[in-house]
């Protein structure tokens, strides 16, 4: 699996990005073995909200999970769409098995 992250309007740090990947929560188990690619765009909207979009490829799915969130700050903003797309993965590889 790849994780690609970016940063709009923000600085990227080495912190940052651990905190993402940390709150995916994408592990080894074996839970998340279809998912392919991970897109995560980290984006400072204004001088007072930030926005997270997380973009999730699963293989055998033709279309991608897709979740945004927007928040005061930035961690909450992760937090929120990282649970939020990690409950969407996992229900659509239910629902679309092999």
């Amino acid at each position: 699996m790849q994780i690609e992250i970016q940063a709009e309007n923000l600085t990227l740090t080495n912190e940052l990005e651990d905190y993402v990947k940390l709150q995916l929560g994408l592990d080894d188990s074996g839970a998340y073995d279809r998912v392919n690619n991970v897109l995560v765009r980290l984006t400072e909207v204004d001088d007072t909200h930030h926005n997270c979009l997380i973009t999730i490829e699963i293989e055998g799915i033709k279309t991608s999970v897709e979740v945004q969130n927007t928040e005061e700050d930035l961690h909450y903003a992760i937090d929120l769409a990282a649970k939020r797309a990690r409950k969407t993965a996992i229900l659509w590889m239910r629902r679309y098995a092999a």
